[in-house]
């Protein structure tokens, strides 16, 4: 049997232009996929294939994989990422689809699923359920920490590599990746200098966030979530030891939750193990 592959489409809007990645045809169920922080749509790679039933859209956020940085001296927030989604959806001519994300596009997908509760089929969290949270008492230091980096990182000059194993083996340093894993989101992720190869993605991304939502700002989105709702958190992931886990599941009114083995990355590392919940859950 022919492996299934991908097609390459630039999604247009009126002021952006998103890369994507395209899995099954047009007769599928519509399904946006967004990646996590740092990482892009090949993240869902492995996934995609095992899901034949949808038409999955893996959405590059602006600033990662093939779509386009923000414009010069602007910063990259939360809440923005939520307004590409109905953008991207708007140019696809979806009115109503599924949400599935990993990390932060799982909390994306939630802060969407709350804002537009219409027009969500079903929504898949992978190891995220909404953004973090800060104390709203120390906003001022927030504020002075964003702009104080953001002048800083102008002046900064790309790390140069000579080569993706380089790479590879860096970026396996940081999380709990497999190598094969780590090799397909950098495969996408860097960009051909003249002197080297470096990483694609928007520097600007580091930078921290200038004000944060609230636990109670997040309830608002999590208790307007009318989509029936499958997260999924991994055994050695990164959500189960969150303190807020259990009163923000408590929050969202049909929610289904199970854990399965495996770290953060569980739906790259080992998509056998997730794509059946999965696909039942969006019969």
């Amino acid at each position: 049997m022919e492996k299934p592959t991908a097609q390459e489409i630039e999604i247009k809007t009126s002021f952006n232009k998103y890369a994507a990645k395209v899995w099954g045809n047009k007769k599928g169920i519509p399904t946006l996929a967004l990646h996590g922080w740092l990482d892009n749509a090949a993240t869902f790679d492995r996934l995609a294939p095992l899901l034949p039933d949808l038409y999955l859209v893996a959405l590059d956020f602006p600033g990662h994989g093939f779509s386009a940085h923000r414009p010069r001296g602007i910063k990259y927030h939360y809440l923005d990422y939520a307004e590409d989604v109905i953008k991207a959806v708007d140019a696809l001519g979806w009115k109503r689809f599924n949400l599935l994300g990993h990390s932060l596009g799982a909390g994306v997908a939630t802060i969407v699923a709350g804002a537009f509760p219409d027009r969500i089929e079903k929504l898949v969290l992978i190891e995220g359920l909404g953004p973090m949270t800060r104390d709203p008492k120390n906003s001022h230091q927030y504020l002075n920490r964003s702009i104080t980096q953001m002048k800083k990182i102008t002046d900064l000059k790309p790390p140069l590599y000579e080569n993706i194993e380089e790479m590879v083996e860096i970026r396996s340093r940081v999380g709990d990746m497999s190598n094969e894993s780590v090799r397909l989101l950098i495969e996408r992720g860097v960009i051909e200098l003249e002197n080297g190869i470096t990483w694609r993605s928007d520097p600007r991304l580091k930078i921290a966030s200038p004000s944060y939502l609230t636990e109670e700002q997040v309830y608002s989105y999590l208790e307007n979530i009318i989509a029936p709702t499958l997260l999924i958190t991994a055994e050695s992931g990164l959500l189960t030891d969150r303190a807020y886990l259990e009163s923000r599941c408590a929050k969202v009114r049909s929610l289904k939750k199970t854990t399965l083995p495996g770290g953060h990355h569980l739906h790259l590392d080992h998509p056998e193990k997730i794509h059946g919940i999965i696909s039942e859950f969006l019969k």
